[in-house]
């Protein structure tokens, strides 16, 4: 299984299109306003968190057309919108966030602006799903990745503020960290994020595009 996704980077059921120039433009436009609401309602530490970065990599991706960037975002972007999308509908139907993931966007406090940025989590999975279809998925993504978020996680630990609880470093899902000295709980989060969010995300990227791929 592993040395699969380390070879044959390039799977033959996927093409090798060029994106249309409407989309990164269209995401630059998006990333210039989604930015600004960002900075000036949460400031430049938000940026910490893993999908919120996977937008600039994402960004820097389609205009370079790196099918490796894009592929190592691909999984963690997906099961995080799927996550997302559903907690925030639960909340919409409950009066509140089941999990706290999306506590949020029922915080009358934060700004409407703010609160709509946040719904990225719905449609950038499909984004970038098509963008691997069309361009291909590179499978040694989810190891870039493992790299990427493990500097994210360790980052917005040691430079965020604790009460941001920046990929859940300090209270995972709205449940302090008490059991474990951080010596060792960060470098456990850094694995169990690989194994519980990078890994499960690429088998079900793969399990769309082969989805995708038997339409055509």
């Amino acid at each position: 299984m592993l040395a699969n996704m380390l070879s044959d980077p390039k799977p033959r059921d996927q093409g090798d299109r060029r994106l249309p120039l409407i989309v990164p433009v269209a995401f630059t436009l998006w990333m210039a306003v989604w930015v600004t609401i960002i900075v000036s309602n949460a400031g430049p530490q938000n940026f910490w968190w893993l999908c919120n970065l996977a937008q600039f990599i994402v960004l820097y991706a389609v205009w370079t057309r790196d099918r490796l960037l894009v592929s190592s975002q691909a999984g963690t972007v997906t099961v995080v919108g799927l996550i997302w999308a559903l907690d925030l509908f639960a909340g919409l139907f409950l009066g509140e966030s089941p999990t706290g993931v999306t506590a949020y966007m029922h915080n009358p406090d934060l700004t409407l602006a703010h609160r709509l940025s946040s719904t990225y989590h719905l449609w950038l999975p499909a984004l970038i799903i098509w963008i691997c279809h069309r361009r291909g998925y590179d499978r040694r993504g989810p190891w870039l990745q493992c790299g990427i978020g493990s500097f994210l996680i360790v980052g917005g630990w040691m430079f965020g503020d604790p009460s941001r609880n920046l990929n859940y470093a300090h209270a995972p899902f709205g449940i302090e960290q008490v059991w474990l000295p951080d010596i060792l709980w960060i470098p456990l989060l850094c694995v169990a994020t690989a194994l519980l969010l990078y890994l499960p995300g690429h088998f079900i990227v793969r399990a769309i595009l082969s989805g995708l791929a038997r339409t055509r």
